[in-house]
């Protein structure tokens, strides 16, 4: 399945002994994003409606209006939240 990071050809963020990764291509370019060790292009539009709509999948109470004013390393650390929520819950 492809998702608006798959062009982006990045590889694995952790460099675990995953081998072959499980990550798919949009975790792989959130966890980047969210990083500062790496130096991206910024998000297009495509990539940071993917990231708000993911966060709002699993903490729905976040507005888009206020998620739409994240910079891209704050909304690709807010997708890494959500993720974390909803296995805890």
């Amino acid at each position: 399945m492809s998702d608006p990071f798959s062009l982006l050809g990045l590889s694995c963020h952790a460099r675990k002994s995953c081998a072959p990764c499980v990550c798919s291509d949009a975790e792989i370019g959130v966890r980047h994003y969210a990083s500062p060790l790496h130096a991206l292009a910024p998000m297009d539009t495509a990539q940071r409606d993917w990231c708000i709509s993911e966060i709002r999948r699993y903490q729905p109470e976040q507005e888009a209006d206020t998620l739409v004013c994240y910079s891209d390393d704050r909304l690709a650390r807010a997708v890494l939240k959500a993720w974390t929520r909803s296995v805890r819950f």
